[in-house]
């Protein structure tokens, strides 16, 4: 599936973010074991990924590179300080000095509630970005209407349901006009109607503005209509496999299956293959691509 073109007609002003993992690892504050390591990973403008992999893999600390939302930077001299190595860079820089170039919507819909009026809501991102009153209004209404949300712009934010809180937050990440879009399990506490709409919502930002997309769930069936690449992670081993899901799938599904990654067809264990999958990336029995020739 090809994603749209940033500069096709139908967009709305956003130029799709380029995200490149080199050898990239991070360890967090007093903890002795790295969240991720040895991570090699590139995403081309307006590419559609979505990450598995079983719990402890760092799916997550990979997003949150990607939105510059982890802790400071590390410092050498304090051993309980956080530790990074490699690189993260979007568009060629340090994601935390291109803030606004990434959206990042998490897995709890209340967490991204900041006001309490949707419309107010929705203009927060813009109005903290400088974005001018009369065009942060006219970004607003359109981002609502995108992600199917048409209630009146006073309505309670607390009288929204869960998924209309996260398509809200979708429309507040539209509305920001990013240039990636990065989904942290953003339906894992939503009901089946919820999952519906969110879904909905986001193919349709993304058909109206072509953003590079990265996900992480672990229902990972939800996404499959929306992706172009699934890149798999191992705890402690990198990307270990990287190409179409169907590829990906075929070779690994048994395994994510084993360790809790809810794969269309197949209902999930309790973990019991994280430590073969951890032992084979070490061993150099699962490829860094899926497929021969995809680049990692």
């Amino acid at each position: 599936m090809s994603a749209p073109s940033s500069t096709s007609p139908d967009a709305v002003g956003v130029r799709a973010a380029r995200i490149a993992f080199r050898d990239w690892g991070w360890r967090y504050p007093e903890r002795a074991e790295w969240a991720v390591r040895g991570v090699d990973l590139s995403v081309e403008p307006g590419e559609r990924v979505a990450i598995v992999g079983p719990s402890g893999s760092g799916k997550s600390t990979l997003l949150r590179a990607v939105a510059a939302v982890l802790p400071d930077e590390p410092d050498a001299t304090d051993d309980t300080a956080a530790s990074a190595q490699g690189s993260v860079l979007v568009d060629g820089a340090d994601p935390r000095a291109v803030r606004g170039r990434v959206g990042l919507v998490m897995q709890d819909p209340e967490a991204h509630t900041v006001m309490s009026r949707i419309g107010d809501d929705v203009a927060f991102g813009c109005e903290n970005l400088g974005v001018p009153r009369d065009e942060t209004w006219a970004r607003v209404r359109s981002a609502l209407e995108v992600v199917g949300l048409d209630l009146p712009l006073d309505r309670s934010t607390a009288m929204l349901s869960g998924g209309q809180r996260q398509r809200l937050a979708l429309a507040g990440v539209l509305a920001m006009r990013p240039g990636a879009l990065v989904l942290d399990e953003p339906c894992a506490n939503l009901d089946p109607a919820g999952v519906l709409q969110v879904h909905d919502a986001v193919r349709a930002l993304l058909d109206e503005t072509g953003a590079t997309l990265l996900v992480v769930e672990h229902r990972i069936g939800t996404w499959l209509d929306l992706v172009d690449r699934l890149v798999l992670l191992a705890p402690g081993g990198g990307v270990v496999a990287d190409g179409a899901p169907a590829e990906v799938l075929a070779r690994h599904g048994a395994a994510l299956t084993a360790a809790g990654v809810w794969v269309p067809g197949a209902e999930p264990g309790r973990g019991a293959a994280r430590g073969r999958l951890r032992a084979a990336a070490r061993a150099g029995e699962m490829p860094r691509s899926a497929a021969e020739g995809t680049a990692a």
